[in-house]
């Protein structure tokens, strides 16, 4: 595994999902270090971003560790590896696949275009679709996906009475959130601390807990009234891991329609979908005044999560590619 790892990163539960099924796997870590500190972060940014020997050195470091280490396989989570890392894997019989985690305005430099994977996984699949037909990659709509070790009800249903947000704040998501606490709706909201540029539209009756990660988040999802799962503009027909970690742990979850949200949950039954904000407040509303019902949605969502989207069903389609 190529990427970064820590309490429930993607990387992470990709790794310990695949000892499950009986893989040996080594975690390699991200392409590029990353200091705790903001001075180091801001030292080493510099560094790669201003002297291209220096990406090349660190991204080659995990390369060919796994080439020592004679893996057959290479999953990586991390799109900005330099091609030069990925073609020297693929030299030594190494089959490489990136499985891209994020939205498509983060493609950056479309290294994932340029580097000779064997084949390519995204949780957009209009995105996918275009790389295979105009391109003629091998990409794959592949979604994200929840843990059961840690994402399931873990507390009572509706305990709290709050919409519940856990994730980055950026403007899009933190322009919702003044329109919601202004229409009255009581919000709780954890993440990393805000840049100051942002801190102007965060109504000043509201703060950003610290991050939760692994029961401590299912348990926050779990005993929330409902999880406010708002997408990032650039999430096209696709939804994000969030998604798949709340309905696990029983939530209720309020999530901003797209293409493949009734694909992956019955609608209105295990997810509650949203277009405007209209019907977001009166959803919101409706499950602030029924703990009932968000009793009934969370139980429903973790059976579909839990049968159908777990990293163990999930990477069995991604294996066969590799073979």
């Amino acid at each position: 595994m190529i990427g970064p790892h820590g309490p429930d990163m993607f990387a992470t539960n990709i790794g310990e999902s695949l000892r499950e099924m009986g893989h040996q796997v080594h975690m390699l870590g991200p392409a590029v270090p990353r200091p705790r500190s903001r001075i180091g972060m801001g030292a080493v940014g510099l560094a790669v971003t201003t002297l291209p020997a220096v990406e090349s050195r660190l991204h080659h470091a995990p390369a060919r560790a796994a080439i020592e280490r004679q893996c057959d396989a290479v999953i990586s989570v991390d799109h900005n590896i330099v091609p030069e890392a990925v073609a020297e894997l693929r030299r030594n019989r190494i089959a490489v696949a990136l499985w891209y985690p994020d939205h498509v305005a983060n493609i950056g430099r479309q290294r994932m275009i340029a580097s000779p994977y064997t084949a390519v996984f995204t949780k957009e699949p209009l995105l996918a679709e275009r790389l295979r037909n105009t391109l003629g990659l091998r990409a794959f709509y592949l979604p994200q996906a929840c843990n059961p070790r840690w994402h399931r009800p873990l507390a009572e249903p509706a305990e709290e009475r709050t919409i519940v947000v856990v994730g980055n704040m950026y403007p899009s998501r933190l322009f919702l959130l003044r329109r919601l606490h202004e229409a009255g709706i009581p919000l709780t909201l954890y993440g990393g601390k805000l840049p100051g540029y942002l801190r102007r539209l965060m109504p000043p009756a509201l703060r950003v807990h610290p991050p939760v990660f692994r029961e401590a988040k299912s348990r926050v999802f779990r005993r929330a009234a409902a999880v406010l799962n708002n997408l990032h503009p650039a999430e096209m027909d696709g939804v994000n891991l969030r998604l798949f970690e709340a309905t696990a742990a029983g939530a209720a979850v309020l999530c901003e329609d797209r293409r493949v949200v009734a694909d992956l949950y019955e609608p209105d039954r295990e997810v509650v979908p949203f277009t405007t904000f209209d019907e977001l407040v009166d959803r919101a509303s409706e499950l602030l005044d029924n703990p009932a019902l968000t009793r009934e949605i969370g139980d429903a969502a973790t059976k579909r999560a839990h049968a159908e989207h777990t990293y163990e069903q999930r990477l069995p389609q991604l294996l066969d590619e590799l073979c």
